[in-house]
């Protein structure tokens, strides 16, 4: 085989692989699928029961690095208990969303993981179960020390999930909600002040309604 040959196949074979992988990762296709969990993220009411949202500005580069194609920043704040928490949420295709995980995300805003993440079931102010969530704590020490407790999942339109591997578990799906939820921690704490928990009792069953509606 000429040397002129060899070159022109390999051409090919680099085009081709890059064709399959772009199908395959929806590049380059529109996914009806896609768009409509796009559409869905804004529906997403900004007062729930006794909290009160509030649209906080969003860094844009930093969500479109993270592969998030729609998004929200709120802080909820319930008057009565002065509680105020923290609430994102990002849609975009599965592969860029399952994987950045906090201890990446939040590195970045100087935070460190301080305990090992556990799943805590997520159960409505109805009793019902709305998934799974991992949770741990995030500490800094650098500038303005601050303590979080944080609240994170995944849902592929059927629930909220922590899984062990998102991309694995998520492999194929053409979307892929993240959520992060994250309250403030008195300095030394190491517990929360529940604010988070009870935002997401009542906060879960509302974003099933919208985020999961016509899902098969």
């Amino acid at each position: 085989m000429s040397q002129r040959l060899a070159m022109a196949l390999c051409v090919v074979l680099i085009a081709a692989c890059g064709v399959v992988h772009g199908v395959r990762s929806d590049r380059w296709q529109r996914s009806e699928a896609l768009e409509a969990a796009l559409a869905k993220v804004d529906l997403v009411p900004l007062n729930v029961a006794d909290w009160v949202g509030q649209i906080k500005d969003s860094d844009a580069a930093s969500f479109e690095k993270a592969g998030a194609q729609a998004y929200w920043t709120r802080v909820y704040t319930n008057p009565r208990t002065q509680q105020s928490v923290l609430v994102i949420l990002m849609c975009g295709r599965a592969g860029r969303m399952a994987v950045h995980t906090p201890e990446i995300c939040y590195r970045g805003a100087g935070y460190d993981r301080f305990d090992i993440p556990t799943v805590v079931r997520l159960i409505d102010a109805d009793g019902r179960d709305r998934g799974e969530l991992y949770t741990a704590r995030f500490t800094k020490s650098s500038g303005t020390p601050s303590d979080l407790r944080l609240y994170w999942g995944w849902n592929d339109g059927t629930g909220w999930q922590a899984p062990r591997s998102p991309r694995w578990s998520f492999r194929g799906r053409p979307f892929l909600y993240k959520l992060y939820v994250s309250e403030e921690l008195g300095l030394g704490s190491t517990t929360a002040k529940d604010g988070a928990a009870e935002l997401l009792r009542e906060l879960t069953p509302i974003m099933a309604a919208v985020l999961q509606a016509g899902a098969s």
